[in-house]
């Protein structure tokens, strides 16, 4: 079983997983508006890096859990 803070890290990686996709037909039908370009260009951005901070993060601990689990064995 998860723990609650690896958990939420996967639901939140989950989230913004299948956000980003989004971000290409945001920019296409604000194609008149340079400024809304600009503006879900930088969100698709910050939302891959808070994605990328996540899973490197989320790792540590699946690395940390094979650790524990190693040790009790």
């Amino acid at each position: 079983m998860l723990r609650n803070d690896a958990y939420d890290l996967m639901e939140t990686a989950s989230v913004l997983s299948k956000g980003l996709h989004r971000y290409t037909t945001f920019q296409k039908d604000a194609k008149s508006c340079p400024q809304c370009q600009q503006l879900w260009t930088y969100m698709r951005q910050t939302d891959e890096e808070q994605l990328k901070r996540i899973l490197m993060h989320l790792k540590q601990h699946f690395d940390k859990e094979v650790e524990v689990k190693l040790a009790s064995a």
